[in-house]
């Protein structure tokens, strides 16, 4: 368990080689002339959901996160394998009752925290998330949204923030150090400078969770919540 934070910063950074890979074989097929080379600048380096979203259709979208996804599932994997050990046990993905009322009030709160605060002081920052949304016309436009932005992203981001990164800093360090450092980071690997303070809070409030509860359930649940009402709320306007 000692190895759960190198575990964390190689599975984070092989997924950025794998997606820059992934990216560069099968962009020209996504992309029209001239296109390409533009989004690719800041391609390595970004959250690709969003990032990578202008010109790209929502199936190229999935193609470039997938594997990105998958290479981190698998250092969550080197992590949890073993006699009697599993993700259950090891990091507490489990998911009980309660989780569901704890995990919708914490979600949409951090939600009308985050959209609040920024809505007070004027900052707009839902360029980059409505590139990707508009993307998702028809149901199964939405449906395929939902399904990479409200329920994938939220576990693997889980297992590898919450259960890692922070599982593994709280066993070095005290707790309060541990989530403050697990929710930088969370932060700072989106690449989103203006929206670096929205998502501190977010990975704060994730993180408080596994830590108060002693499993990844409420926070898996809160998470969830808080993408999914940014796709909806975007999408109804």
């Amino acid at each position: 368990m000692s190895g759960w934070v190198s575990l964390f910063v190689g599975g984070w950074l092989a997924s950025q080689v794998v997606g820059a890979l992934v990216y560069a074989l099968s962009a020209p097929a996504f992309l029209v002339r001239g296109q390409a080379s533009g989004v690719a600048a800041g391609g390595v380096l970004q959250d690709r959901v969003v990032a990578l979203s202008a010109g790209a259709p929502l199936i190229a979208i999935a193609v470039w996160q997938i594997p990105v996804w998958a290479t981190e599932l698998a250092a969550v994997a080197l992590g949890t394998t073993g006699r009697g050990r599993s993700w259950r046990t090891d990091l507490g993905l489990r998911l009980r009752l309660v989780d569901l009322p704890v995990g919708l009030v914490a979600g949409l709160g951090a939600q009308l925290l985050v959209g609040g605060g920024y809505a007070l002081f004027g900052i707009d920052v839902e360029g980059p998330a409505r590139s990707l949304i508009s993307k998702g016309s028809g149901l199964g436009g939405l449906l395929g949204l939902v399904l990479l932005l409200a329920l994938a992203a939220p576990v693997v981001e889980e297992l590898m923030f919450r259960g890692l990164l922070l599982g593994g800093l709280s066993r070095r360090l005290p707790t309060w150090a541990a989530l403050v450092i697990s929710s930088a980071v969370f932060a700072a690997v989106h690449f989103q400078p203006v929206q670096f303070v929205g998502l501190l809070v977010a990975g704060l409030t994730f993180g408080a969770l596994a830590l108060a509860f002693g499993r990844l359930g409420p926070a898996l649940v809160a998470h969830i919540c808080f993408n999914a009402s940014t796709v909806l709320y975007l999408m109804s306007r």
